[in-house]
């Protein structure tokens, strides 16, 4: 578990598409982008790349975060479940 907060970068392209209001689908494009990127990580750190043209530098440039795999992975379910709670509560 990650014991400090999660850094991003305040000029990323997520902090921008969560500002954005959800499509005809309902779900905010950050929001999507999150949980692709979140199955595609859990992919990558077992040794599977999603698709043969995948690469983890546009998800760190696109989140704004820096790390090896496994603590982007963490970092990324950590702003899933704040985002959650942030639905939950209103």
């Amino acid at each position: 578990m990650i014991k400090q907060p999660v850094e991003i970068n305040g000029d990323c392209k997520f902090l921008q598409d969560l500002e954005i209001t959800p499509d005809v689908g309902g779900v905010n494009p950050a929001v999507w982008n999150l949980i692709t990127s979140i199955r595609d990580l859990k992919l990558y750190t077992k040794g599977i790349k999603p698709h043969r043209r995948w690469k983890i530098t546009p998800v760190k440039k696109y989140f704004g975060i820096k790390g090896n795999p496994q603590v982007i992975l963490m970092k990324l379910e950590l702003i899933n479940q704040i985002l959650k709670q942030e639905v939950i509560d209103g």
